[in-house]
Order: C-alpha cells, then structure tokens, then sequence
C-alpha cells in the first residue's frame, strides 16, 4: 500500500502542472495512488508504434523525452516532454497505437498509469477530459486566466490611491468669462464636448449637472450671465494631492468635478468618472475622439488612447487576434482622419486613388510596437504635376502618423515616397517583375507589398491588383519555390527544451524574438500556400482557415498552427506592454518583440515550446510541398 507521504508527494509535484493544477482533490487522488515510478537511461524507448495500443499513459516526474516518428524526415521536429507533461494522449483516446517512437534523452523519471485508470480520469474528470481532447487549447485557456489574474493585479496598482492628480489630468480646462452668457457657456461646452468649465481667475465653477437646478427649474434666460449661476467659491485640490484626496474630497462635499492647481493656477478638472472609471475607454469613446480631431496633437491624443485600450483588453484575457485586429481598425481610423486633414490642406481628392496598407497593417495583425508600411495607388494616366502633389499630400501623411507614434519606415516604404506612389499599372508592373525574378529584392518585396489592402479612397484599382497578382503568383511555380526557400530562414530556436533552458544557456541565449523567429514562420507560410492555391484573405489566421475550408489543409492541422501562431502574439503583446510601462527600459521599436524566455511561468514556458514545434512543422509541410 502507498504510504501517505509519498501520496503526498506526489499531489505536490503533479499540482504545479496542467491538467493536475486544475483536477478535484477526489480525481488527483486517483492519480496520487495508483502511479507507478519508473527510470530510463539515455536512449532507452518508452513506447512505439509495434507495441498496439498503449497500456499505459505517461508522466514526465523528471529529464527529457522525445517522440520521433519512424517515416520522418531526419530533420523534422521532435516532440519534446518535459517535467509534467504526459503521454501519449492521442493514442489512448483513440484506442490505436502511437505514431511516434518515445525515448528518454537523458536521465529520465517517469510516473506511468494503467490505461482502466486514464480512462477513468476521462469519464470522471472534466478538466483532464477537456485537457485531453484539445490539449493546446486547453493550455491557452489556462495561460489567459492567468495573465487576466496578473494583469487585474497590475491594473489596481497602476490605478493606485496615492497617484498624484497631476497624472490623472487629460486636457488642460475651459475657462469663460464671468460676463459670458448662458447662451455663449453653453455653446462652448457643446463645442468642446466638456461637463464643466472654469469662470474667470477661478472665481467659480459650472457644470452640466447644474443646468436643471440653477437655470432650468427657475426659468433664467439664456441671455444671463454665467457669474450670476456659477457655483462660488471653487473646492480645489493641488496637482500634487492624490487620487484618495479627490475620492473624499467628493464624497465629502457630494460633487464630481475638482479643479486641479499647480503653482496656484488651474490646470485642470478631474471628474467622478475620471476617478473611478480610470483606463475604462472605449471603442465608440476613442472613434469619436479620432472623428473629432482636428489637429496632429489631438491625433496624438487618440493614439495613446489605443494604445491604453488595447492594454485593457489584454487584460481582460481578449484573445490575441481580436487585439491586434481591433488596433489596426482604430489604427485605420486614425489614418484615415489624418488622409482627411491633409488632402484638405493639399488641396487634393481620393478619387480614383487609394491609399494602401501594407505588412502587418495590411494583415490586420497590428501590436503595439509598430512603424509604418503603406503606399498610394494612382489613377492611370495622372499627369506629372498631380503625382507630385500626391506624393507631397502622402508625405505629409507620414509626417502626421509619426507624430502619432508611428515611426517612419527606415525602409522608406511609405507612400510619401516617390517609388510607392504610383499609378495602378505601375505596381502591376512592379508586382509582375518581383514574380517573374524572385530574386532577394523581390522576396523581400513579398513579405510586406504582397500583403497589401486598400485603406482610404478608391479600392476597386486595388481589388483588380489584389485579383491579378494572387494569380500571377499561383501560376509562378519556381517564384512559389523561392518563398518557400527564402520562409524557412527564419526558423524557430533550433533547440529549445523548456525547463532546461534556465540551466543549459546563459540570458542571450534564453532570449527569443517573439517576431522572427515566432510568428515569423507563420507569417511567410500562411502567405505562400495562400498564394499558391488562390486565396486572397491577407491574414494569417484568415489565410489558414480559408486554406482548410478550401481542402489544402488537414482543419486540425491549421487550427493548432493559429493557436499557435495566437499564442506568440499574446506574448508579443505582453511583453511591448510591460516596456511602454516602463518595466524593461525599452525605448520605440527597437527590442520590442525580445522576450527573456526565463521570466515565463513554466505553463506559458510549456505553450512556447509546443508553438515553436507548430511552426517547424508548418516549415516541413513548405519542404514537402516545394522540395530540392
């Protein structure tokens, strides 16, 4: 009979890992009892798939496993097991023998469990069944109701009592004269889209609240001055006094507006939901804002407003896509606003001209960390003066969407300049000779222009260009062999073993571009089999999900690869939130996807191994279908 402790033991070592962390204390007791501990020297087999149908499922206690299948390729991915891990779940639910040949690499400790006992596990336990049947994905849920956990945590900090009101501050206030009439505030707080504004030197305060009170119940004309309803003497606080001080401060004299000084002079107003609603924007909030601007500065405005949103969503555990979609939108919006401000300055007109995005804008898989791509599709037949114009018109753009924190292309890929501000049969042109090439200019063309969309004017010469270039390329075969070439350069770590990271490398080692060599190779794969079988969705989920819908993936094959490829955006995410906040030090764009794979918890550590497998997969499905 197992002894208590070392029953004990063993719930200790299994709770730390999924499904374990999440199964009833009944269920982990089953578990607890009835596995058996086992070791194996370097090289020594598990299991294989002349054994049948396993009798046992596997648990990793301690080292290394790997799952190599007999028919592979010599250079495809292994699956890699590590502490807490267990196998092989397919095969026992399937009731058929495993594909794959186990062995230990290294030492190994593993903890075995007859296959009546994983069965009953399935029947009685529904986080190991639902663990089992979706694996991967069942692993996401676990990671985002851990980071929803750990960002709600930050978020209450960030939102802290003691924060000085001088950083709450979002505009510098409205101020009227004492002899303006009702008439004249009323108008200006409309315009301005405020609740409230400051009379004279601060000699008093109105507010939307006291419109019905002080002028509408007691019939004052419109024609009144404000002094003569205003509320006086004004309940101030310093810039330097906290949020809690403003929280009481309301509560005390049932208010909620408090005129902020600094050096004695207002600099503003914080609001009851300024206070309590703090980070709270919203989507309807910031596209009325972007409608609304007016200049480069309010543009700015309105661009960090998205960059604190998507933070809060991040927050609230949304899922990755949803994200970076929801931030090229607004971003799309934002652009759009400026197109709007400088076409009137310029004195120019959208039609028969498009403006498009390219990269990752145009796949509408925006971050946070992101410059621009985009370029400008003329009318056929435009004269030398006109192109100039837009040229200039389109530079001007740039200008402005860099003063929003969207920096300039160090490529020069902007619409702005000369070379991506062409007429329609130009870039048919030029998307025809990188085709027709496939030389590195061209290859390099293909990860960013072939990824284009219309984004503001005329989008019928962009949907023709969409049209002929999906078909020129599918019917290039040697062009579709080069991407494929030139898309598996950017591999995932050649070896990456999880826990063994921390001990086997030093920091440079252990730090991974989430970008390169992340959702890179998803990236350029997506896009290549899209080419090739016609689709012409410019996403990478999209692409994928078009490719299974069509037949030319297996469904199971291209979901695990958008989770996958889902995942290490979330990552990506993550870590550009924590450097804007200030947590590494990091400035612009530079090193924002570098993630130190140390910091993970070991269930994410676990996700990011799986999707670097996902992605080296992808790859040998690229060396099958485009082989020599």
């Amino acid at each position: 009979m197992t002894s208590p402790t070392v029953i004990d033991g063993v719930r200790r070592a299994l709770t730390p890992h999924a499904p374990f962390s999440s199964m009833r204390d009944e269920d982990l007791d089953i578990v607890a009892r009835r596995v058996e501990l086992g070791y194996l020297a370097q090289g020594e087999r598990v299991v294989g798939p002349e054994d049948g149908v396993p009798a046992r499922c596997w648990i990793v206690r301690q080292g290394v496993v790997e799952g190599r299948r007999p028919d592979a390729p010599r250079d495809a991915p292994a699956t890699v097991l590590t502490e807490g891990e267990i196998f092989p779940v397919g095969a026992l639910l399937a009731a058929r023998p495993v594909v794959a040949t186990y062995r230990a690499a290294g030492d190994v400790f593993l903890w075995s469990l007859a296959r009546e006992d994983f069965d009953e596990l399935v029947r009685r336990s529904e986080p190991f069944r639902d663990f089992c049947r979706r694996r991967l994905g069942a692993l996401l849920d676990l990671s985002n109701q851990a980071l929803q956990a750990s960002y709600a945590q930050q978020a209450t900090q960030w939102r802290s009592m003691a924060a000085p009101l001088g950083e709450v501050i979002r505009r510098p206030p409205v101020t009227v004269p004492p002899q303006s009439t009702l008439r004249e505030v009323f108008d200006t707080m409309e315009r301005e889209r405020v609740g409230s504004v400051i009379v004279g030197d601060a000699q008093g305060i109105f507010t939307r609240q006291d419109v019905i009170g002080r002028v509408t119940l007691p019939g004052v004309p419109l024609e009144a001055p404000i002094a003569s309803v205003m509320t006086s003497p004004v309940v101030s606080l310093d810039a330097a006094a906290t949020v809690a001080d403003a929280m009481l401060l309301m509560a005390e004299r049932t208010i909620r507006h408090v005129p902020v000084r600094r050096d004695g002079a207002v600099v503003g107003v914080v609001t009851e939901r300024d206070l309590f609603v703090m980070q709270r924007q919203t989507l309807r909030g910031i596209g009325e804002a972007i409608a609304a601007a007016r200049t480069d500065a309010a543009l700015a405005r309105t661009a960090d407003d998205i960059r604190a949103w998507s933070s809060t969503l991040v927050a609230q555990g949304v899922a990755a896509a949803f994200v970076t979609r929801l931030i090229s939108r607004l971003n799309d919006q934002l652009t759009q606003r400026a197109i709007g401000l400088r076409a009137a300055e310029h004195g120019v007109a959208m039609e028969g001209a498009c403006w498009i995005a390219l990269g990752s804008e145009g796949r509408e898989e925006q971050t946070i960390a992101t410059d621009q791509d985009n370029g400008l599709v003329l009318a056929d037949g435009v004269d030398a003066a006109s192109r100039e114009r837009m040229r200039a018109f389109a530079g001007s753009v740039n200008a402005t969407l860099d003063a929003c924190g969207y920096p300039l292309c160090r490529g020069g890929i902007m619409a702005g300049n000369a070379l991506w501000c062409l007429p329609a049969s130009e870039w048919r042109a030029l998307f025809d000779g990188w085709i027709e090439r496939g030389d590195p200019e061209g290859l390099l063309a293909a990860s960013i222009f072939f990824d284009f969309r219309p984004l503001a004017g005329d989008a019928a010469p962009v949907a023709a260009l969409r049209a002929h270039v999906t078909a020129r390329a599918a019917a290039t075969p040697r062009f579709l062999k080069q991407m494929s070439d030139n898309a598996r350069r950017n591999a995932p770590p050649a070896v990456w073993t999880g826990r063994l990271i921390d001990t086997l490398f030093a920091h440079r080692e252990a730090e991974v571009d989430l970008k390169l060599h992340g959702t890179v190779p998803f990236v350029d794969g997506a896009r290549l089999l899209a080419l090739a079988h016609r689709v012409p969705a410019t996403g990478t989920a999209d692409r994928l999900r078009a490719l299974a819908q069509s037949g030319a993936l297996r469904a199971a094959e291209a979901h695990a690869w958008i989770d996958a490829f889902e995942f290490l955006q979330s990552l990506r995410l993550r870590v550009q939130h924590r450097r804007i906040a200030g947590v590494e030090g990091v400035e612009g764009v530079e090193g924002a996807n570098l993630l130190d794979s140390r910091t993970l918890s070991d269930l994410d550590r676990r996700i990011l191994k799986e999707a670097f497998r996902q992605a080296r997969l992808l790859q040998q499905r690229l060396v099958v279908d485009y082989p020599g």
